[in-house]
């Protein structure tokens, strides 16, 4: 195997020769997966298609801990309005082919910024989901995280089935910046760990089972009627965050297929050698490795503690919004500013709010805004949602029949 060159006097650094080649790559259409995704794919697989198995579905479900039977139990989804199992909301955050993470500034730190989905109907098992992304925008900017020259970078994502009928939009933005600035101006450093005792982590269990486990709507439908404004959504508890938790989701395949080791390590690195951190026995790891211990946080970026990634953010959001709606309500929209860091130990508290009802043609829907907190009362994300309701005047019909029949692949990814 031949190494790639090294990284050149570029490497971690945001220059406007760096953005220069990033906007060649403006609004260009771009479908494959990056080939650590790939690796291990047939030659005859498309490999711009994700294809939700049962398997994969169940894992996703376990990953983010939300266990709606919707999604993990065929005779309970079988018996709902739909007929068979849903698929997570936020999985349409995985059909992003690239973004900030990895695409342009190589060796530069990525922190998310915001994001935004827009669904046209739920997600079933079996399908397979077609999807392309786009660099929307780039720029650079002045720090105020990390101090001196920082990139914005920008990307939609269109995900549609094999047939090209169209499933949702996702939008998010990233924010670059160069590590060793970053850890010479942290700001974050004052930051209180939380340091539980037996006797708080038992009430910490006790809210779970009060809040997530008791509070889910299920088959009971919530019309768009009964629904008044200013109504509070029974919140929803998450953590307190470990590493656990966080390789829990990572694993599932994110970032870019970075989660590898031994010879796809070595492959991996060869490939893009100024891809990787040192850890603490100097061995190289891919940069995601950082968030996963205190210590590389504390080290590479002058933060206190390790932090969670936003995409559990996102399903965390979902979860609360979809045990409110109950079985037969659909997420229209869901958008998330991230204002904060959930640092390692922190216990997440997701609240959500009605603010207003509308009609739009035949839909019924509600809006509603979505925050969460930590145990220190930090507010890290605010975002707004859409929910569409069964109405008591009758069912929507572009929720109605033709969704209980999607495109559908087969078990094995193959049209």
């Amino acid at each position: 195997m031949v190494a790639a060159p090294g990284p050149g006097p570029e490497w971690g650094r945001i220059t406007e020769e760096g953005l220069a080649r990033l906007l060649e790559r403006l609004d260009q259409p771009r479908r494959r997966r990056g080939s650590m995704m790939r690796r291990g794919a047939r030659a005859s697989d498309d490999a711009s298609l994700l294809t939700v198995s049962r398997e994969l579905n169940g894992r996703y479900a376990r990953a983010v801990a939300d266990l709606n039977p919707l999604y993990v139990d065929d005779g309970y989804a079988a018996a709902s309005v739909w007929g068979r199992l849903l698929v997570p909301p936020g999985i349409l955050a995985w059909t992003e082919v690239v973004n900030g993470a990895t695409d342009g500034f190589p060796g530069c730190h990525t922190i998310w910024r915001e994001c935004a989905l827009t669904w046209e109907r739920p997600v079933f098992v079996g399908e397979a989901l077609a999807s392309t992304t786009y660099l929307r925008g780039a720029r650079i900017v002045e720090s105020r995280f990390g101090g001196g020259p920082s990139a914005v970078q920008d990307y939609e994502t269109i995900t549609e089935s094999p047939d090209g009928e169209p499933v949702g939009t996702y939008r998010t933005s990233w924010h670059r910046f160069e590590r060793t600035a970053a850890k010479d101006a942290s700001k974050h450093g004052d930051v209180e760990r939380p340091r539980w005792t037996e006797e708080e982590l038992e009430e910490v269990w006790a809210e779970y089972r009060r809040q997530n486990l008791s509070n889910r709507r299920g088959a009971l439908p919530l019309f768009w009627e009964d629904v008044e404004v200013g109504t509070d959504l029974p919140y929803i508890v998450k953590g307190p965050t470990t590493l656990t938790s966080k390789l829990a989701f990572e694993c599932l395949g994110w970032p870019g297929g970075w989660v590898v080791g031994h010879e796809l390590a070595i492959e991996l690195f060869a490939e893009h050698p100024g891809l990787p951190i040192r850890n603490e026995e100097n061995v190289p790891e891919p940069p995601v490795a950082i968030h996963w211990t205190n210590e590389r946080c504390q080290r590479y970026l002058g933060m206190p503690a390790a932090y969670e990634a936003g995409y559990e953010r996102l399903n965390w959001l979902t979860q609360l919004l979809m045990a409110w709606a109950g079985d037969d309500g659909v997420l229209r929209a869901l958008s998330m500013r991230f204002e904060g860091f959930h640092w390692q130990g922190d216990l997440i508290r997701l609240f959500g709010r009605v603010t207003g009802k509308r009609r739009d043609g035949a839909a019924r829907l509600v809006d509603l805004e979505v925050e969460t907190r930590t145990q220190r009362d930090d507010r890290t994300t605010v975002g707004t949602a859409v929910v569409a309701l069964p109405s008591r005047e009758g069912r929507d019909p572009d929720i109605g029949e033709r969704l209980t029949r999607p495109t559908v692949a087969k078990e094995d990814g193959r049209r």
